[in-house]
């Protein structure tokens, strides 16, 4: 290939700013980017003196007398390659007592043998990013080989090479002859950068390193304990230390933990396919996953054992898994790992079989979920099973019977019982229960409760005990919590009670259960705030609990208290921050249609509304309604009515009134007042329109009231975007700001020099323009658009 060199601006710099000063510069980078070119260029008419190290000796290649160097120029290349303690301490001789510009140069940052208390003050230093090639620079390279590109693709093959001119060389050599730049063109590529790596990097590295480095290519990140255990080489550390000093191939996070560059991980892992049998690179995984398992890293671990196909240890760590962790979060999570498994194995396991039925019960598969219910039975009563198993898969089964999602809560109070006696009688402890699936509810957790609140403190003395036996820490503040938001849901009881029980439900939970518990008890707490007009002390409950959960590692309750936070964006009227959830956290229906994400699907459909997005909407309440009406969620179908009533009055499709009642009729069956009093100035308008619905007037009247109250008090939540008919004029955005003040319409003529009459002109275009029928929609309108601070 031609001997071709661009001059890049930036390192000319660099090189002129050190000569200027008398300064050392030192230029690391990887190979390839063009250091030694760019300071041959430079010094092209200076006479200067070249020294090398050799990364196959370790030696510098000439030790000339210091004081008999005539050039007044001095440059040491491949510095990071000098291993050789006489050839060290010439350089460093080198660098303290000769009178010379010095240029030194090498693939790491300064090696640690050359420091002194001096040299810091008075050296420059060059990197990469003074070496790579912008867009610009790239065209001028591809030029200068007769290949001529787009700014649009020189930009791209910049990007794509991070601006190695060596790679970029390479583009130019395989676009030769007028090719495009295209896939086959970047395979080319890609493998002439292989076979560079070869004589660049591979050759010069001894087999010790080789064999470590090859071995740890799949992996993002490595330790040097893991480094160990996966290469099978001793003092992990020294390896380390030894990758380090010879290239910036290897880089540190500064916590102990290490990572390649990707350009050298993508050519190992080349070369493993190329060199390395099934079985080799099987032994490499199993190590791996053996590393991970041993530091409690479960997800890396499976992913290792699947790799290598070791069926056995992803047996033994999904049972591990489902031992350890309460709820049924994990079982989603690792999904693709019980589906991994055959069938002979599962069937094995109790604890597989559960995870199964739960699993297709997650995901809406309540056929086969059953079907592995059936094969966990029939193992239950199988006498050649060995006792310990057979225990094990009675347990498995009370735990089916009260917490596969499918099967709705109308039974749980007899099974609660009938296991709660099953505890006692033979002294087993139940696997733990996640009993609000991470939600700010008991109503509406993990099962759906709303047929218990009918009959709340009866339930709540017969089921104590039951509870307290079978869920063990996750029952400590749940009966509390659950009297409480029965009573808030009624509005049946005293506001004072109310927090009373919830505060006491905290304080247990927080110290002797669980944070799921306190997460309901806050949710019910700021949910009575907001009722009550206090909008910020409910945030700041919030918040701060979300700080206490993140310091104490309870990361599966962040995702939903986020959405619990979006929810009061959404009240405030802060669409902004919630469409920065929607496109940045919100999970994603049509990828993964994961039940335990229930909640934050809901305030999706919410976000929706807000946007004006009324299809998405639209689609993603009629997806969750399939789940709810098929697994007997009825607070959650409540809302999805109400949603539904909204959707379809602003969409004009469908009958409103009809979606209303049904929605009405069920919140009556359990006489709950909040549920929907909660959507305030989205659905008061339909309310109070819909007065010939077939539903109890005394109910309805409450829910009216109470409608109001928080239309009143959360004017903004969930109004329709506001499009403007035709834009205001300077005088009417003028007389729409003071709209927004007490001021009367005389005032507001003498405040505009403009009569009475004037001012009602302007304001019927204002109202047509926005689509308001009276001064306070206006005022609602004007807020969203920013009239109302004069910034539209």
């Amino acid at each position: 290939m031609e001997n071709i060199y661009i001059k890049i601006p930036a390192i000319f710099q660099m090189l002129k700013k050190a000569e200027k000063e008398g300064a050392i510069l030192y230029i690391h980078a990887l190979g390839g980017f063009g250091k030694t070119a760019a300071v041959e260029y430079y010094f092209r008419r200076k006479p200067h003196l070249v020294l090398r190290g050799s990364y196959c000796s370790g030696v510098l290649d000439d030790m000339p007398n210091i004081q008999d160097i005539k050039q007044s120029i001095v440059v040491v290349d491949d510095i990071s390659a000098i291993t050789d303690a006489k050839s060290q301490e010439y350089v460093r001789n080198l660098i303290e007592k000769a009178d010379k510009q010095l240029v030194l140069i090498g693939r790491t940052p300064i090696p640690k043998w050359i420091h002194s208390e001096n040299l810091k003050k008075w050296i420059l230093s060059a990197t990469e990013s003074d070496l790579a090639m912008n867009a610009e620079l790239t065209a001028k390279m591809l030029a200068a080989f007769h290949v001529e590109v787009s700014p649009e693709v020189a930009q791209h093959i910049a990007e794509l090479t991070i601006g190695h001119p060596v790679t970029i060389a390479m583009v130019a050599h395989r676009m030769d002859g007028g090719k495009e730049f295209d896939a086959e063109v970047i395979e080319q590529v890609q493998l002439d950068l292989y076979a560079y790596c070869d004589h660049a990097f591979y050759d010069t590295w001894d087999e010790e390193l080789k064999r470590t480095l090859f071995c740890l290519a799949p992996f993002e990140h490595f330790t040097p304990r893991m480094l160990e255990l996966v290469s099978g080489c001793a003092n992990g550390e020294k390896i380390v230390a030894k990758a380090l000093s010879i290239s910036q191939a290897i880089t540190s996070d500064g916590n102990g933990t290490y990572q390649m560059r990707p350009v050298l991980r993508d050519y190992l892992r080349y070369k493993q396919k190329i060199t390395l049998t099934k079985s080799q690179i099987n032994d490499i995984y199993n190590n791996a996953g053996f590393y991970y398992e041993s530091e409690g890293d479960m997800e890396n671990a499976l992913f290792c054992y699947s790799r290598s196909d070791n069926q056995e240890k992803i047996a033994e760590l999904l049972v591990q898994n489902a031992m350890l962790q309460p709820g049924n979060g994990h079982y989603f999570e690792t999904r693709e790992y019980y589906f991994h498994l055959p069938s002979e194995i599962i069937e094995s396991s109790p604890v597989l079989m559960a995870g199964l039925s739960m699993l297709h019960s997650l995901m809406m598969q309540t056929m086969e979920s059953e079907q592995w219910y059936e094969k966990l039975k029939s193992f239950s009563e199988d006498q050649e099973a060995l006792d310990t198993q057979q225990r094990e898969a009675k347990i498995r089964l009370a735990y089916l019977d009260i917490a596969l999602p499918h099967r709705g809560s109308t039974k749980v109070s007899e099974i609660l019982k009938s296991v709660a006696i099953l505890c006692a009688n033979q002294r087993i402890e139940m696997p733990e229960f996640s009993v609000t699936s991470n939600l700010p509810s008991v109503m509406s957790g993990g099962k759906d409760f709303c047929e218990w609140s009918n009959n709340s403190l009866e339930m709540a003395r017969m089921l104590k005990k039951p509870v307290e036996l079978v869920l063990g820490r996750f029952s400590v503040g749940l009966v509390n919590v659950s009297l409480a938001e029965s009573a808030f849901e009624k509005d049946s009881m005293d506001v004072y009670e109310i927090m009373s029980m919830l505060n006491s439900a905290y304080v247990k939970a927080d110290t002797k259960g669980n944070p799921e518990i306190c997460f309901a008890a806050m949710g019910i707490m700021a949910r009575v705030h907001i009722s009550r007009g206090q909008p910020q002390l409910a945030l700041s409950i919030i918040e701060d609990f979300r700080e206490k959960m993140l310091a104490g590692g309870q990361n599966q309750l962040i995702p939903n208290i986020d959405a619990f936070l979006v929810w009061q964006a959404l009240l405030a009227g802060n669409v902004q921050a919630a469409e920065k959830w929607l496109t940045g956290q919100a999970p994603n229906e049509n990828i993964d249609f994961n039940i335990l994400e229930r909640y934050q699907y809901m305030i999706k459909i919410k976000t929706y509304i807000a946007l004006g997005r009324l299809e998405e909407a639209a689609t993603l309440t009629e997806r969750m309604s399939v789940y709810c009406e098929e697994y007997d969620r009825n607070y959650n179908q409540i809302e999805l009515g109400l949603l539904r009533t909204i959707i379809q009055y602003r969409m004009r499709l469908g009958d409103w009134k009809k979606s209303l009642e049904k929605a009405l009729q069920k919140a009556y069956a359990y006489v709950f007042i909040r549920v929907v009093a909660e959507y305030g100035t989205a659905l008061l308008p339909l309310l109070e329109q819909a007065e010939k619905i077939d539903v109890d007037k005394t109910y309805l009247k409450k829910i009216i009231a109470a409608t109001t109250s928080m239309a009143k008090n959360y004017p903004a939540y969930l109004v329709p975007p506001v499009c403007l008919k035709e834009p205001l004029t300077e005088r009417e955005k003028r007389i729409l700001a003071l709209l927004c003040t007490d001021a009367t319409i005389e005032e507001i003529a003498k405040m505009c020099d403009v009569t009475y009459n004037t001012v009602r002109y302007h304001n019927k275009n204002i109202y047509r323009k926005l689509g308001a029928e009276n001064r306070d929609e206006a005022r609602l309108k004007a807020r969203q658009l920013g009239v109302e601070d004069g910034s539209l």
